[in-house]
């Protein structure tokens, strides 16, 4: 059976790169998860015809930072530093997490990104406590219907009885898991690697992991400049020094670069991730946002942690938009007032939804597959209603996509050609298994926090980053 030719007509299309194409109502079809042509009034017969009158088609999103199985502690950060992140989630809750909570969390949380058109995304998987908790992850992922760059996370998270009891035992997982789920890397699914954070353990464990990467020939993301910690660990330094830098690596947050890390990177061919959320709440810093881009770093933008803040793209755009407008403005009008201000602005609408799609295709090394409508590209695509009394009138598409829209305007959610999202909403079966799934699996993890101590568990006096950096300082000395 041929596969059948579907034709999204009447829509205004994003065709193109975002940072300089054109909206214009334009016709887009698409075969076997392929986009096949955009042109006006293309032909229907024979084939699925898609109504997008009163709305845009736009690339769907890319995320380039998230550990979704955090959907299982939905806002519990809200009110936290990274210091109480990092001793009570990654330190103890982790460790309290089944193989079955990984799943509920991994399936929900695709979910609620499809939902908020996020198309595809990365996803940071540093829970992998087990064997099993690798797998449920994967699959988690593959019945959710995502995009995804799965990355093995060989953080080795504190637990009372540990299955994993050496870092070689996770490195043997990872190449078990490329042989068993990832065989090639043309799926909907493909496979990375996410570094353990430096100061965790010795470095020559921090070698096998990139070397690991290289033999499984996979990506490589990690957490890099990020900690203000005392002494402070610049990550780019350490790997540029070692010669572990290499073309493809995702740095997330790189809050603390400075210009010559930021020319270390660029040199690599590596890129950044920006989660403007928890960078401004946990202590972070500024985004490096825009002084990537302005060292020519490929810079995307992550959502980072349902535990903290939202999965919607929208927010993260506008979030990371003004205050870097804030950070690049407040020195002039500090200095010599609003008349040294120029026309303009140092972060524009433009550059931000092109950091949300193929900026972030690119940091993942899909670039030829996905963020941007294009033929032969994936048709990984969002239906955004702009016909609504909120929406009305449209000056210009691509502001009002980044400061007008919202959730809320998602009508059709596509990927590779299937309709994931319908009417604005996933399909009510599915949805309800998410909402169960996801409602059992906190209901189990609230009884084992409750065991340990609560969700507020006290912090040691001496900040874990801080010793963790002076460990890792005393290990070079």
């Amino acid at each position: 059976m041929s596969p059948q030719r579907t034709v999204i007509t009447g829509g205004r299309a994003l065709v193109g790169d975002p940072l300089t194409a054109h909206v214009n109502v334009t016709d887009v079809a698409f075969e076997d998860g392929l986009i096949t042509e955009i042109a006006p009034n293309l032909p229907t017969a024979g084939g699925a015809v898609i109504d997008a009158s009163g709305c845009w088609v736009i690339p769907g999103f890319v995320d380039t930072h998230r550990h979704l199985w955090q959907t299982t502690m939905r806002g519990l950060t809200a009110n936290w530093n990274l210091n109480q992140y990092v001793y009570r989630i990654r330190f103890h809750f982790a460790g309290l997490h089944s193989a079955d909570d990984v799943y509920a969390g991994q399936f929900a949380g695709s979910l609620d990104a499809l939902s908020a058109g996020v198309t595809t995304t990365i996803d940071h998987c540093h829970i992998t406590n087990s064997p099993d908790h690798a797998d449920a992850a994967v699959n988690a992922l593959a019945d959710s219907g995502i995009r995804a760059l799965w990355c093995y996370g060989f953080f080795p998270t504190p637990q009372s009885e540990p299955v994993f009891t050496t870092p070689d035992d996770r490195l043997r997982d990872a190449a078990r898991i490329r042989r068993s789920f990832f065989p090639t890397d043309n799926g909907l699914l493909r496979m990375g690697v996410a570094l353990t954070e430096l100061g965790v353990q010795p470095f020559a464990e921090t070698r096998k992991e990139i070397q690991t990467a290289a033999d499984l020939a996979v990506p490589v993301t990690c957490h890099s400049c990020c900690v203000w910690s005392q002494p402070y660990i610049n990550d780019v330094a350490v790997l540029h020094r070692e010669g572990l830098l290499g073309t493809g690596q995702l740095h997330s947050h790189a809050n603390k670069c400075t210009d010559t890390d930021l020319a270390l990177l660029g040199d690599a061919g590596c890129s950044v991730a920006s989660t403007p959320d928890t960078e401004l709440q946990m202590g972070l810093g500024s985004s490096i946002f825009g002084r990537a881009q302005g060292a020519g770093v490929n810079a995307g933008i992550g959502i980072d942690i349902v535990s903290n803040n939202s999965g919607d793209m929208f927010t993260a755009m506008r979030l990371l938009l003004q205050h870097q407008r804030r950070d690049a403005l407040q020195p002039a009008l500090d200095s010599a007032g609003l008349g040294s201000v120029g026309e303009v602005p140092p972060v524009t609408t433009r550059q931000v939804l092109h950091a949300a799609t193929l900026a972030g295709a690119r940091a993942l090394g899909l670039e030829s597959v996905c963020g941007s409508i294009e033929v032969g590209k994936a048709a990984d695509l969002v239906l955004l209603r702009n016909d609504r009394l909120h929406m009305r009138p449209v000056i210009d598409d691509i502001d009002s996509i980044v400061l007008q829209a919202t959730a809320r305007e998602i009508d059709r959610v596509i990927v590779n050609g299937h309709t994931v999202v319908e009417g604005g909403a996933l399909p009510p079966n599915i949805a309800r298994r998410g909402i169960q799934l996801i409602e059992d699996a906190h209901t189990h993890l609230a009884q084992r926090v409750e065991s340990l101590g609560g969700w507020e568990l006290p912090l040691p006096e001496a900040p874990l980053v801080d010793l963790a950096a002076a460990a890792f300082e005393a290990s070079f000395a």
